[in-house]
Order: C-alpha cells, then sequence, then structure tokens
C-alpha cells in the first residue's frame, strides 16, 4: 500500500514538473523531459528515440545531460539503423515495453550498449505522438536488476505524457515556422503589388511610342521595323496582361475583386478569344453546340480574362504545332440547374501527378524552364468562382490536359438586371 502511494506521489510530482516545461522546440523538449525522468528515476542515461524515415533511423532527439549519453554521442550509439535491430528497434516496432535487469546477458540487444557502453538495467516504452507511432522512451542504468515492477508502471505512464508533450512541441514548431511562413508571404506580396502598380504606370506611354514608332515605319516603308515595334507592342501588352493579374490577386486577398454581370453569348466570347490567341505555332480550334447559343450571365471582361489565361496554358504545354481543342455546350438536365460548359483541351504531356492536387494554388509552375509566376490558373479559377462556377481540371501523364469552366445559367429577365457592387472598387 505504501509503495502505491509512493508511487503516486512520484508520478504527481513529474507530471507536475513536466507540465511547467515551456512550449519550446521539439528537441529542448524531449531533452528536458530526459532529465525530469532521470532524476525521477535514478535512472545514469534517459532517450527519447524519435524515427528519421530519411535515414530509416531512430534517433535520440532528447537525451539526459549526464556523462553515460555524452559517451553515447561519441560513439554514435544516438542514432540506430532500425535494420540493425536491438532492443530499442525492437520496442519502437512492436509497441511493446521491454525490460531487463541483465542486459548484459541479452544477445538480442546491440554490442555497442551492453559493451561500449556497459547498461545492465533497461526500460524501453514507446512514444505514440499524435495518435502515430513515432519512437521510445528508453531508460537505463549501469547497475544490475534496478528496476522495479513500480518502476516499470512509471515508465509506462512517463510514456503518455512524453508523447503528449512531444506532440504539443511539434504543434507549437509548426504554428512558429507558418507565422513566419506568413509574414514572409505577405511582405512578399505587398512588395509585387506595389511594383505591378509603378510598372503599370510605365506601360501606357510606353506602348504609345511604340505605336508611333510602327506608324512611322509604315510610312516610311520601312517592312523590319514596322514588324519589329509590332512584336515589341506585343510583348508590352503581355507584360501588361502579367501585371493585371498580380494586381487582381491582391483584390481578391483583399476581399475587393468584383464582377459585373451582363447576359454574355458564351460561344461568341470563347470564339473571340481564341482567335486573338490562336497562333501558326499552336492553333486554337473552337467548336460550339448547334442549336440555339449558349448564354450565360457573366462579366465578359473577367470571364475573357479566365479564358485567356486557361488557353494561354494550354498552348504552353503543347509540343510545337500541336493545337489547341474549345468546346462550348450548355447543359440544361443538371439537379443544380442550367450550366454553360467550357472545356480547354491540350495535346501537352498532361500534369505531372504531384502537381495535380496543387494546379490551382499560387505560384505553381510546373517546371521551372517553363516560366511564369504560376498566378493564372489561380486566378482562373478565383473568376469561376467568382460567377458561382467552378474550373477543374483532368489529367493523365502523356494524355495532355482537359480544364473545364461551367457557368451558371440564369433567366434572360434574371441576368439582365445590374449588380450593386458590395465594396467600392479600389486599387
Amino acid at each position: 500500500m505504501e509503495s502505491r502511494i509512493a508511487l503516486a506521489e512520484r508520478q504527481l510530482q513529474v507530471l507536475e514538473a513536466l507540465l511547467r516545461i515551456p512550449s519550446g522546440n521539439l528537441a529542448s523538449t524531449l531533452s528536458h523531459v530526459s532529465d525530469l525522468v532521470a532524476a525521477a528515476t535514478g535512472a545514469d542515461k534517459v532517450d527519447a528515440f524519435l524515427y528519421d524515415p530519411a535515414r530509416d533511423s531512430l534517433v535520440a532527439v532528447g537525451s539526459s545531460t549526464q556523462p553515460l549519453s555524452g559517451l553515447q554521442r561519441q560513439l554514435g550509439l544516438d542514432v540506430l539503423q532500425v535494420s540493425n535491430g536491438g532492443r530499442t528497434v525492437s520496442v519502437y516496432r512492436s509497441g511493446a515495453t521491454f525490460v531487463t535487469g541483465r542486459l548484459d546477458q541479452d544477445e538480442d540487444e546491440l554490442k555497442g550498449i551492453r559493451q561500449a557502453l556497459g547498461v545492465r538495467s533497461e526500460i524501453g516504452v514507446p512514444l505514440d505522438v499524435g495518435g502515430e507511432r513515432r519512437g521510445m522512451l528508453m531508460i537505463a542504468s549501469l547497475k544490475p536488476e534496478f528496476f522495479s515492477a513500480d518502476d516499470v508502471r512509471f515508465a509506462e505512464s512517463l510514456g503518455r505524457w512524453v508523447s503528449i508533450l512531444a506532440h504539443r512541441a511539434e504543434l507549437a514548431e509548426q504554428i512558429a515556422r507558418n507565422a513566419v511562413e506568413q509574414g514572409r508571404r505577405a511582405a512578399a506580396e505587398e512588395l509585387v503589388t506595389v511594383l505591378a502598380h509603378d510598372l503599370r504606370n510605365y506601360l501606357q506611354p510606353l506602348h504609345m511610342r511604340l505605336e508611333l514608332l510602327r506608324l512611322r515605319a509604315q510610312r516610311d516603308r520601312r517592312k523590319e521595323d514596322a514588324v519589329d515595334a509590332d512584336g515589341a507592342a506585343r510583348a508590352v501588352l503581355r507584360l501588361g496582361g502579367l501585371i493585371s493579374d498580380i494586381l487582381d490577386v491582391a483584390r481578391i486577398d483583399q476581399g475587393v475583386f468584383q464582377i459585373q454581370r451582363e447576359f454574355v453569348d458564351v460561344g461568341a466570347l470563347v470564339r473571340d478569344t481564341a482567335g486573338m490567341l490562336s497562333t501558326a505555332e499552336h492553333p486554337v480550334s473552337v467548336t460550339v453546340q448547334e442549336g440555339e447559343p449558349v448564354r450565360a450571365p457573366a462579366d465578359p471582361r473577367r470571364i475573357r480574362q479566365c479564358l485567356e489565361n486557361v488557353i494561354a496554358n494550354a498552348q504552353q504545354k503543347s509540343p510545337a504545332k500541336a493545337s489547341v481543342s474549345v468546346f462550348v455546350t450548355m447543359q440544361k438536365n443538371r439537379p443544380d440547374g442550367a450550366v454553360a460548359k467550357i472545356d480547354v483541351q491540350d495535346e501537352g504531356p498532361g500534369i505531372p501527378p504531384h502537381i495535380l492536387p496543387r494546379v490551382f494554388d499560387r505560384f505553381v509552375t510546373g517546371t521551372p524552364s517553363q516560366g511564369g509566376l504560376g498566378l493564372g490558373l489561380y486566378l482562373a479559377k478565383r473568376i469561376a468562382a467568382a460567377h458561382g462556377g467552378d474550373l477543374t481540371v483532368d489529367s493523365a501523364p502523356g494524355k495532355g490536359a482537359r480544364f473545364t469552366l461551367t457557368l451558371p445559367g440564369a433567366p434572360e429577365s434574371d441576368a439582365a438586371r445590374p449588380e450593386v457592387p458590395a465594396v467600392s472598387p479600389r486599387e
């Protein structure tokens, strides 16, 4: 009875000490825990091992500050290959408690621990962090038959408490990393937005100058100069489109991105957009369903912007001389009402499986050689959502990608009604 009371008091004291440990990084937390456990059990060494998949090893992330722990590090026994086996590995794999008072006679333990460290008594308990087997807690003594049955029960309780503390430390680390990342991202986005505003102020006069040079070259019959000026003007327009995308992303983040609906002939809008983007290198073909026009309430400028980004992406991903196919249909027999559907199919290599789930995230660009900021599809997805529609993708390696833009249809009388902005637009 007295033994149980003493065990309960010892557990309470250690638990109170563990709860007072500040939420720091994982290594410092586990080292602090190891010192507390060593003091409470009288052990010569305590280690909190966690599995490292990169090395397929159990690593002593936290160890008590004792001479035996220092010797362990010198011998390289703080990193244990899973393939080498040993009692540390067996506890991790099985999840069962291990205890012995004659480790020197245990042939299943590593020689380095039995002979070089001279450990004689050992208790090992698993560490399940966040509901997942992550490692084990090893309590060691140089004395034979050192640990009692009460020590074993105490160690099993400690294993559960240490697992909770480790999970808390990992969450704290993740929160800190997220805060730093969000701060960096916010600063970078603000810098890019300010830069985009400034750049746009220079584009219009530059475009006008190029137009004057083109007209002057045409007047003087300098054909090559006229072609070069026209090409430079198109490059400036593309740069202007990129700047507009950057500013629109900022408007989305600020909650002031707006659309102005009107009743749009979707087929005509798609044909016009495709005609502007079609080139000899990457022609764009459009097929619109026969019969009544495909119409939907939408902001034609924003839908054009969405289509330009999707079609340009398809052209970029397609091999030389490969066409991009666009199909426009109206689907009326759907539970959610009539839907205008636009499919954009390319003949490229398809989207890599590791990119596919993130293809609509900002700054995702596939391969560095393809360039771009990775904002086009992100913005296109948000434009579709702002209309109450969606932009999805279906792709398999070697079979190209098919992007599908859906826009909800509505009676023309409802769609023609002007929409009052909830927030005044600002840049």
